[in-house]
């Protein structure tokens, strides 16, 4: 009888690999062990994660980031010609003494009616369906159109340049998380986590882009708001600083003591190109350089900055592309001529 009560109620023997501490004393039977795993098999995971590795090739992000920096040129250069052509048409405006900006929407009509009294272009001065008819409103509601249509044309490609630069987050987080571990296997000794570096990357630029969002709802003021961007930009470009230091010094055969040395000249170049779309870019301009509008006067200054927009996308894009490739270029010469080593983290 008590032979047939332990069996009855003895362990399942499922549960004894699990259970058996002369096998592994770490293993555990209890209930949050098997929903929330056990020791041996985090020691496990540890140790597939930080595996040792060798010198990797970027090639294939390379291409990546290429072709969508180019597909950003392209667009660019869109945006480039679309604002030209709009700064034609306010200019025309402003020659047949157009004075006030037109709203971009006719939905709210009472502003269209308001514009028409302001520059005196017709007797539209009332919802009158007869009026309407009979085309008093035509005038001001050709420049509501024709205000509307400019300003959804270069919304469109602002929202795809804005896409694609989503995009770009990837290819050159591998890209660059990659490079970091190559300079290890290039035999240069340093501290910094690929991981890390990465991740502060990505959340300083985040920071940025949320102060430039934000800056104006916590503060009208163009000095407070300025200095939140201004505090974020610093943040980012210390990270950047920090990992760009590391990859070139890991990636030059011959670097010189001296920090200003240490960088290419096409490195210097991106730089500048870099500070100057992060002061220009669209964003910014329509928040702190162009954030009132009073006057037709005003709207030809706001489009010609974003002009100039297009034109620092286009060559920070075009850079940027050198400059991975640089990169790219340093570290397989180095790999070549003085051949690179296996890493292992755990060490």
């Amino acid at each position: 009888m008590s032979k047939e009560k332990q069996k009855k109620f003895g362990k399942p023997k499922s549960f004894s690999n699990y259970s058996d501490s002369k096998i592994d004393p770490l293993q555990k039977t209890s209930l949050l062990s098997r929903i929330f795993g056990n020791q041996k098999k985090l020691d496990d995971a540890r140790k597939t994660f930080f595996t040792a590795y060798k010198f990797e090739s970027n090639i294939n992000p390379l291409r990546i980031i290429t072709l969508l920096l180019l597909l950003s040129v392209i667009l660019g250069l869109g945006m480039f010609f679309i604002e030209r052509n709009n700064e034609r048409i306010y200019k025309s405006w402003k020659y047949q003494g157009i004075s006030s900006i037109p709203p971009s929407n006719i939905s709210n009509f009472d502003q269209v009616i308001d514009f028409s009294k302001k520059e005196q272009l017709s007797n539209c001065d009332s919802w009158d369906p007869n009026k309407l008819l009979e085309g008093e409103c035509d005038k001001p509601i050709s420049y509501v159109n024709e205000m509307n249509e400019t300003q959804s044309r270069s919304q469109i490609l602002y929202i795809f340049q804005f896409l694609l630069m989503f995009l770009l987050f990837f290819p050159l987080g591998t890209f660059f998380h990659r490079s970091l571990r190559n300079i290890k296997t290039l035999r240069y000794e340093t501290s910094v986590s690929p991981e890390k570096s990465i991740v502060w990357i990505y959340f300083s630029v985040f920071l940025y882009f949320l102060a430039v969002f934000i800056s104006k709802f916590i503060s009208k003021d163009f000095n407070v708001s300025f200095s939140i961007v201004f505090l974020s930009f610093l943040f980012l470009s210390y990270r950047l600083y920090k990992t760009f230091i590391e990859i070139y010094k890991g990636s030059l055969i011959e670097k010189s003591n001296r920090l200003f040395f240490i960088f290419t000249n096409k490195f210097k170049i991106w730089f500048i190109s870099y500070l100057s779309i992060l002061f220009f870019n669209p964003s910014i301009i329509t928040r702190f350089w162009a954030y009132e509008l009073n006057n037709i006067d005003d709207l030809i200054t706001a489009t010609k900055l974003m002009n100039y927009s297009s034109i620092v996308i286009i060559i920070f894009c075009f850079f940027s592309i050198v400059l991975v490739a640089e990169i790219y270029k340093l570290q397989e010469i180095k790999n070549i001529k003085v051949g690179s080593i296996t890493v292992d983290p755990l060490q």
